[in-house]
């Protein structure tokens, strides 16, 4: 079968323009295949939300922040422009909340799909702020990093000053182990000398060996056995003449027990005292001299 003309003509256009239409999208930046849904979200203020800021669905990234721009006519409101996966459409009562990401990624919004009708690109979602969104206070955390890094810098300085005292430590340390090591140089070299006299083998410790060993054999060849035997037997002579004495028997033990000889001896000492006075006192009657001879008495 063979085609009109005109409709060629007018089918070629009608690509024409279609490829027109998707070929000035593309040089727009909308990428046409895309998988993502894109919407449009108004705040009253941009409370620290810039381009990239994840999109998440009860934790889950599934999208992103693709545009953040300034509405003079709307009472200088922000318009936020995210493009969120198609397998997460919202609706005309679903919520976009704006919330903390943390201190590294910054703040993020968070959706709460709801069943409802679905909403257009050209519609404008009135954004919300999460029951535990926070302001970053960047005043008070400056004050709170200068506190930190005021501690961090008196930190240092003791740091540094214990190992200034460390170094001064190591220092006397050292000294203290050349003093040490030279006085353990001279106890070695005392040590030396001592010993260097006491190992020659004419007159140190080898030399009196035999001396010693000739004194331990004479000490052997002593007869202790014997001297034990007669030191003994002697004991026994002993105890024997002690008892013979304490029990009266023998010339010692009468002359020890008898009262009568003791009196008589200390009768006749009482008359040798009385002796002995008197030839102090008188001796004339005793002894006499005389030059021309003895006279005679009657």
């Amino acid at each position: 079968m063979k085609i009109n003309k005109n409709y060629a003509i007018g089918l070629l256009v009608l690509s024409s323009l279609g490829i027109l239409y998707y070929g000035f999208l593309f040089l727009k930046g909308h990428n046409i295949f895309s998988k993502y849904n894109h919407y449009q979200v108004s705040y009253p203020v941009n409370k620290n939300l810039c381009v990239s800021a994840p999109v998440k669905l009860k934790g889950h990234i599934v999208g992103m922040v693709t545009k953040v721009e300034i509405q003079p006519k709307q009472n200088y409101s922000t318009l936020v422009t995210i493009e969120i996966d198609k397998q997460f459409p919202l609706t005309h009562t679903s919520k976009v909340m704006l919330n903390n990401a943390g201190m590294m990624e910054g703040n993020a919004l968070e959706i709460e799909l709801q069943k409802g009708r679905p909403i257009s690109r050209q519609d404008i979602i009135i954004g919300q702020i999460h029951p535990d969104f926070n302001d970053i206070d960047l005043k008070a955390m400056t004050a709170q990093v200068a506190t930190v890094t005021q501690n961090l810098i008196k930190t240092t300085e003791g740091v540094n000053a214990i190992l200034i005292n460390f170094e001064k430590t190591s220092a006397i340390l050292n000294s203290t182990m050349r003093q040490l090591e030279s006085n353990i140089n001279t106890i070695a070299k005392n040590i030396i000398a001592i010993s260097s006299p006491l190992a020659d083998s004419k007159k140190g410790i080898p030399a009196i060996f035999p001396t010693i060993h000739s004194l331990i054999m004479e000490v052997q060849s002593i007869p202790f056995k014997d001297i034990s035997v007669s030191v003994n037997h002697t004991l026994q002579h002993l105890e024997k003449f002690i008892q013979q004495t304490t029990s009266g028997h023998g010339s010692l033990a009468l002359l020890i027990n008898d009262p009568t000889l003791y009196h008589r001896f200390h009768h006749s000492v009482e008359n040798l005292d009385a002796l002995l006075f008197d030839l102090r006192k008188r001796p004339s009657r005793y002894v006499h001299f005389s030059l021309f001879g003895l006279k005679k008495h009657k």
